[in-house]
């Protein structure tokens, strides 16, 4: 395949499934405001930001974190994702069904939940119809290469940063629970867990779980079976050595030690997740001086944008 299709598949996979998780934290983070018995002040905004991959945001208002998530271009946003995603459906228009591969332009609604749900229902109509009536050849394992990868970096962030805040108050079931809701996960966690909700088990369900596809170890588990099939059976490249050691983590993890040091569970994510990216572009992405990742995001491992043409 040519790396310019390769690269464009991935980052369809990506920004789809990049704009349905900001527009899903969103609205859950909105709603946890008003859910909460105090009233939460610039720290809570600023949590949220970093949460969304705001790194060095400063913002602490409830309207300015709104506008930024939905519309920002100095960080991943709403629209610049759905606007990434149009991009590469574009390029790659002879590998997708051609009355399917148009991804809509989010409209800004003043009703800020029934946007956020437009957007989440209009991305899992093009993912079901990607899905349902896409040839399950190599051009479909670029597309869930991409958004598996995704998944498992945004789920681990969710997970890592909420265990981080909430280090002094573990049993805060109610920041648990935006968790949960923050991956798309509140029922599946209910119907495998009763009697509430706990840290150390929504830990154990949105990382370790492998039957779970909102999961990180779910979502690593099909992006390495994802490059296993591109790579076919004689080959052991380096992506897929990195993919397996990562996805190890998952099997390994143990939910003690998360909750007792998640950020330096993710730091180890985020490093080979590095390597990964210097390994993608190696094997199937054309080298550019174009930088690999959206700023605040960086280490996601994946290409941000067009590449040139070439054969692998």
């Amino acid at each position: 395949m040519l790396s310019r299709a390769a690269t464009s598949l991935t980052l369809l996979g990506r920004h789809l499934e990049r704009a349905d998780h900001l527009a899903r934290i969103l609205g859950v983070h909105v709603s946890l405001s008003l859910d909460r018995t105090d009233e939460p002040g610039p720290d809570f905004w600023l949590r949220f930001m970093e949460l969304a991959g705001w790194r060095a945001s400063d913002t602490g208002r409830r309207e300015q974190a709104i506008e930024m998530v939905v519309a920002g271009t100095l960080g991943p946003s709403v629209r610049s994702s759905i606007a990434a995603a149009r991009l590469a459906a574009q390029a790659v228009r002879p590998s997708l069904p051609s009355e399917h591969w148009r991804v809509q332009e989010a409209v800004w609604q003043p009703d800020l939940y029934q946007f956020l749900m437009d957007v989440q229902m209009s991305i899992r109509l093009v993912d079901g119809l990607l899905e349902d009536t896409m040839f399950h050849d190599e051009a479909r394992d670029f597309v869930r290469m991409g958004k598996f990868l995704e998944r498992a970096a945004n789920v681990t962030h969710v997970v890592t940063q909420k265990s981080a805040e909430l280090a002094d108050t573990p049993e805060d079931a109610l920041e648990w629970t935006a968790a949960l809701k923050s991956c798309f996960a509140f029922e599946s966690y209910q119907s495998r867990y009763p009697g509430g909700v706990t840290a150390d088990r929504v830990i154990e369900c949105l990382l370790l779980d492998r039957s779970l596809p909102r999961s990180a170890r779910f979502a690593t588990d099909t992006a390495l079976e994802a490059v296993a099939r591109i790579e076919g059976k004689s080959k052991r490249s380096k992506p897929l050595r990195l993919l397996s050691k990562l996805n190890s983590m998952y099997q390994q993890g143990n939910t003690e030690s998360i909750g007792e040091h998640p950020l330096e569970f993710e730091a180890e994510c985020r490093a080979l997740l590095r390597l990964l990216e210097t390994a993608l572009r190696e094997t199937y992405f054309h080298p550019s001086t174009v930088p690999a990742s959206v700023k605040g995001e960086e280490g996601r491992g994946m290409p941000q944008q067009q590449q040139q043409v070439r054969e692998r």
